[in-house]
């Protein structure tokens, strides 16, 4: 009783360890880009919201989910504060650069062992479903389930949020938006499901 004690300790310390991790690098995240302040945590809301939704009950998975919301743009870090913070559209060449921050994220998270499938979520929260997105241009059912609701409710929250470029649309329009693109950007029955939900 005493070994099975010890060994529920460390793993709830190890637990404690593991989340206030990603919540300090989660806030230095926020802090990087100010424009988008608090939007990692609304992310994080919507998306473990609909995985549930969805019918996702694997404990693994829901908490890559929930990580890898709070983690997905960790890859901001390398991208230059006066790209983040543009008042104006970007132009290609800082695009391209701004692109890099899915991969870079990734690659960042890779040195961490994480216990859930995290890093394959955050790599790929930019994949469309019709293979365009980046970094990799896989498409369909290829895109890990965790980054197809990440790629939904991350649009939607930063539609339904003002930034340097343009107002905040309203949560209808913001849906008009991902009907717009869904089947093309977005994964038609995780749009469906969170306009639903």
């Amino acid at each position: 009783m005493g070994r099975a004690e010890d060994s529920y300790n460390h793993l709830s310390e190890l637990n404690r360890l593991y989340l206030s991790t990603i919540e300090t690098l989660a806030m230095a995240i926020d802090a990087k880009d100010q424009i988008t302040h608090g939007h990692i945590r609304r992310v994080q809301l919507y998306a473990v919201g609909l995985a549930k939704q969805m019918g996702i009950t694997d404990d693994s998975l829901l908490k890559a989910i929930e990580a890898a919301a709070l983690l997905h743009d960790m890859g901001k870090l390398a991208v230059p504060e006066h790209i983040l913070n543009k008042p104006g559209k970007l132009t290609p060449a800082e695009f391209e650069k701004m692109k890099l921050h899915a991969g870079v994220g990734a690659d960042i998270l890779s040195a961490i062992d994480f216990p859930h499938p995290v890093v394959p979520i955050v790599r790929h929260h930019h994949e469309n479903w019709d293979g365009t997105g980046y970094p990799s241009g896989i498409r369909g059912v290829d895109i890990p389930i965790g980054a197809r609701i990440l790629s939904v409710v991350d649009c939607f929250d930063a539609l339904n949020s003002d930034r340097p470029y343009r107002p905040k649309l309203s949560p209808e329009e913001a849906f008009s938006v991902l009907r717009e693109r869904r089947g093309v950007m977005y994964d038609p029955l995780v749009v469906d499901t969170f306009i639903d939900a």
